[in-house]
């Protein structure tokens, strides 16, 4: 950019603020200057106080001279006390510095009263604090070169300075953002929608104002309300401003409502101001609620795009119940793993489609959920389909509160299991099982063997039996390891087929298997075990002569022993019977008679 133009887009907010300064203080020093005393409302300072709390602190010294020379130029041109106009004009712009430094240091100029704190701090800045600083130090000091009484001029300053930052600085720090809410009106033809409310506002309150006969101050509300609700925090400021200067000069014009107070002119504009400040009070915070509804209007209108993007797509069911557990919503993923159709489950509980036997579980963690609406809970259940099938499935939960703090609705996002379940059944048999025969391998085995133990304590007998298979490597020696591998199936098969439902058989060596007959002494248990011999005995691999047969040693599970004894003793047992020819049973009745 050429040197120039650079120093022409620099002067040129500056020029803006010294002509604007000049122009609204010379009204006030004009218009509101009742009783040769201070203006009752003094507005110049909102532009220039909107300005400083926006731009960045190196610009502030040209715009401070220039609201300086905007102040003693007014004063010259229009005000009697034009001797001490360098006096007015420290005051006057002192205080929108202190005022803007205010703004900034509560950070009022970003939220831009959006809230109920950020108009309670701009009101402490810049209508309270701000104008007693200034109007205390200005009072003093013109008690030197006037004859003003210190605590009557105070007292106007105060309150026509604090009525005017009030007044003009709102709409003018609205208008120096680009504030959302504003280019939403501009592209609904809000321009027109804002001369609307203008006029409006004005041509009620010029209504009101003309006549002096009947106390109708309260018809303005209604344009101002139907301007808030309009244009929102725009509307409540332009709104408030519109009848301060229409009302304004009205009542300086002996016209309104105002003149049915029987006061002297300073009184019934000070009303005036108190009826100002109390209709600004009542506007702009109902258009911050306004403003911020919006907001959460559209913050839940993008949370619930994103959530029906994501439950359209996702593979997992996503559900939205009451907190009595009402279906309010689920997504499409529950045809694919419940064979559901969404709507028809919208009303029904969610319970229903639990399995029976899981059903209490899942329902205390959803009553854990409304409990804690913090905590994300999650279970595993199984659930029926459609198509009447079980399968197993997960539910994470949380619950979600209403604008009330009380929860509304609980929000269950659903995995199916089934390979999950398939694949963890898969490890434990892998876990646990001979990977040749399928039966139960050794450290399953022992476990079993130790729960059973534990029965045994409590009165419930059980023996153990250790079977081997006689000559075992000769069978591997002579036909070789595949039909080795062929006669140990067809041993686990024939145990597997001719034990007791509660008994269990596993391998727990190369040819070494072992049965706990759960509920039999050895004095019950050795017949079984022997027909058991026999029929191994009789047995022949298909489609050949080869057979095998085994000895077995068996000792019964005593309650004051643990399990290794046990396995000693049937050991011992099973070396007699081998000892004894082979092909036979032994009972080794006590533990440690070894």
């Amino acid at each position: 950019m050429r040197p120039a133009i650079l120093l022409r887009a620099r002067l040129f907010l500056p020029a803006v603020i010294a002509v604007s300064y000049a122009v609204l203080a010379a009204a006030a020093i004009v218009l509101l200057r009742p009783g040769g005393g201070i203006a009752l409302m003094w507005l110049a300072n909102g532009p220039l106080i909107a300005t400083l709390a926006v731009v960045p602190y190196r610009r502030w010294p040209a715009l401070l001279a220039a609201g300086v020379l905007g102040s003693i130029a007014a004063s010259i041109a229009t005000s009697p006390f034009s001797a001490v106009a360098p006096l007015f004009a420290l005051g006057n712009i002192g205080e929108a510095a202190l005022a803007a430094g205010l703004i900034r240091r509560f950070n009022v100029q970003r939220s831009a009263f959006d809230g109920v704190a950020s108009i309670g701090l701009f009101v402490v800045a810049a209508v309270i604090v701000a104008p007693l600083i200034s109007g205390a130090v200005t009072s003093a000091a013109l008690a030197w070169f006037l004859p003003l009484d210190p605590r009557a001029t105070l007292f106007d300053w105060q309150l026509g300075h604090g009525i005017g930052n009030l007044i003009a600085t709102p709409i003018t720090l609205l208008f120096t953002r680009r504030d959302v809410d504003w280019r939403r009106f501009h592209a609904r033809h809000g321009v027109w929608q804002a001369i609307g409310c203008t006029v409006l506002g004005a041509v009620t309150t010029f209504a009101v104002f003309y006549q002096n006969s009947l106390p109708l101050l309260f018809l303005p509300i209604v344009p101002l309300i139907v301007s808030t609700f309009a244009m929102q925090r725009f509307g409540a400021a332009g709104g408030v401003l519109v009848i301060a200067l229409v009302g304004g000069v009205m009542t300086l014009h002996g016209a309104g409502p105002i003149m049915l107070i029987h006061a002297g002119e300073a009184a019934r504009l000070q009303f005036f101001q108190f009826y100002l400040a109390v209709l600004f009070l009542t506007a702009l915070p109902v258009s911050a609620t306004l403003w911020q509804q919006d907001r959460l209007r559209i913050a839940l209108g993008e949370s619930e795009a994103r959530y029906r993007l994501l439950a359209d797509n996702a593979t997992d069911i996503m559900l939205t119940l009451a907190p009595d557990g009402a279906i309010r919503f689920a997504s499409p993923a529950v045809r694919e793993l419940g064979h559901f159709d969404p709507a028809e489950l919208i009303g029904v509980n969610a319970a229903t489609l639990v399995y029976l036997p899981d059903r209490e579980r899942v329902s205390g963690m959803h009553v854990a959920t409304l409990h804690d609406p913090d905590q994300t809970f999650r279970v595993e259940y199984r659930a029926v389909r459609a198509d009447g099938s079980l399968g197993w499935f997960e539910s994470n939960m949380r619950a979600v509160r209403g604008a009330d703090g009380m929860v509304g609705a609980v929000i269950s996002v659903i995995r199916a299991l089934d390979e999950r379940k398939e694949r963890e059944a898969e490890l434990e048999r892998a876990a646990t099982t001979d990977p040749l025969t399928g039966l139960l391998n050794r450290a399953a085995f022992g476990r079993v063997a130790t729960e059973a133990m534990a029965a045994a304590r409590s009165g419930t007998p059980s023996t153990l039996a250790i079977l081997d298979l006689d000559h075992f490597k000769a069978i591997n020696d002579t036909w070789g390891h595949g039909v080795g591998d062929s006669t140990l199936l067809m041993v686990a098969d024939l145990l597997r087929e001719h034990v007791r439902g509660n008994d269990v058989v596993g391998r727990i060596g190369g040819e070494e298997f072992a049965i706990l007959f759960r509920g039999l002494a050895h004095g019950a248990a050795a017949p079984v075990c022997d027909r058991l011999r026999v029929l191994l005995a009789e047995q022949r691999l298909s489609g050949s002569d080869i057979g095998v047969t085994m000895s077995a040693g068996l000792a019964e599970l005593h309650p004051g022993f643990g399990l290794d004894p046990v396995f000693e003793a049937a050991d011992r047992a099973l070396y007699r019977a081998k000892a004894a020819g082979r092909n036979r049973i032994a009972v080794e009745s006590d533990p440690l008679g070894g």
